[in-house]
């Protein structure tokens, strides 16, 4: 696959937050990505079921590189729909891809796949672990899923493992860090000295580009996020200062997860979700950071918005969407 070829495109999850900047990405440059994802929004996305790929086989059909970008992204959703959508979905999209030569299936993980144990700088090396809830177990599960398919045919792999992906239209990291705090039900575990891995979104979407075209990725994985990390406390102190309130407010974790397991009970009766679950506070406290000199290497890659730039401009977007008063 040389690096300047024109690839046609397929990209899941076409209208999601990370599916959504990749099809507007190519779409700058001049190119034409087919987007799946359940309601078809735009002129170039088929809305389709990525469980069900037999109906989008004229477009697997014409496809070189496959971005897969779609997944179920909630520590409130169950166990069973995290798994049918995060990795028989996976399964069953990558074995298509097989059977319809596509050339190259890049996966969009995550760095939950280390676990939430795991501490100090980690590259691609590092042992995987699924303690961390079902969030974590899928993404793992999702990873082999993609493997283990292309282990029987020709297909190119490329798994990109994100860091904490943040900016305009962020729903964990931008809309519902807002709505928490508005309703005063914001709390950080760990006295807020988790670490906390940023990575802007347009960063992750030049990563990715270049994850589709270079040849020096065939068949790696990458970790994408900033370099080293910062406190969950200095991340969401910007959302503090937004609406003007003096925060984060944070708490032992043995405290903040008694706190979440209640508010999550208390959803349930309500018949709403709790995003802030035990898992989530998990998350929060882990102790981890990423190496990222592989895809500095091997890519040419390299985040360049910094984070208060970044935070800006997701403040901007709130503004504008009348999140913010």
């Amino acid at each position: 696959m040389a690096d300047s070829k024109q690839n046609r495109i397929l990209i899941t999850g076409a209208n999601g937050f990370i599916g959504g900047a990749l099809m507007r990405h190519y779409e700058t440059n001049g190119m034409s990505p087919i987007g799946i994802d359940l309601v078809g929004v735009g002129e170039n996305t088929l809305a389709e079921d990525i469980s069900k790929p037999e109906t989008f086989s004229a477009a697997l059909d014409k496809c070189d590189v496959l971005i897969h970008a779609a997944a179920l992204v909630s520590n409130a959703a169950s166990d069973p729909d995290m798994w049918k959508a995060n990795v028989l979905a996976t399964k069953r999209l990558a074995e298509a891809a097989v059977k319809y030569r596509v050339k190259r299936f890049i996966h969009i993980s995550s760095i939950v796949v280390y676990g939430n144990t795991a501490e100090g700088e980690l590259d691609e090396t590092h042992p995987v672990h699924g303690n961390g809830g079902s969030y974590v177990l899928t993404k793992l599960a999702a990873e082999h899923a993609v493997l283990a398919s292309a282990m029987k045919s020709s297909m190119e792999t490329v798994i990109i493992r994100p860091g904490d992906v943040y900016g305009p239209g962020s729903r964990p990291w931008v809309v519902l860090p807002i709505e928490a705090i508005k309703k005063s039900q914001f709390i950080l575990p760990g006295y807020g000295r988790g670490y906390f891995r940023p990575i802007y979104i347009d960063d992750l979407v030049t990563g990715i580009s270049l994850a589709a075209s270079k040849e020096s990725a065939a068949n790696e994985i990458f970790n994408m996020s900033c370099k080293g990390y910062i406190s969950t406390k200095e991340f969401f102190s910007y959302h503090f200062k937004w609406i003007d309130k003096r925060g984060p407010f944070s708490v032992p974790t043995p405290i903040a997860l008694l706190c979440a397991s209640a508010a999550t009970k208390i959803a349930k009766l309500s018949g709403e979700v709790n995003e802030a679950s035990r898992a989530t506070m998990m998350q929060l406290c882990t102790k981890s950071w990423f190496n990222i000199s592989k895809a500095e290497h091997l890519l040419g890659w390299r985040p360049e918005m910094s984070l208060d730039e970044g935070m800006n401009l997701s403040r901007g977007w709130a503004l504008q969407n009348g999140l913010l008063d």
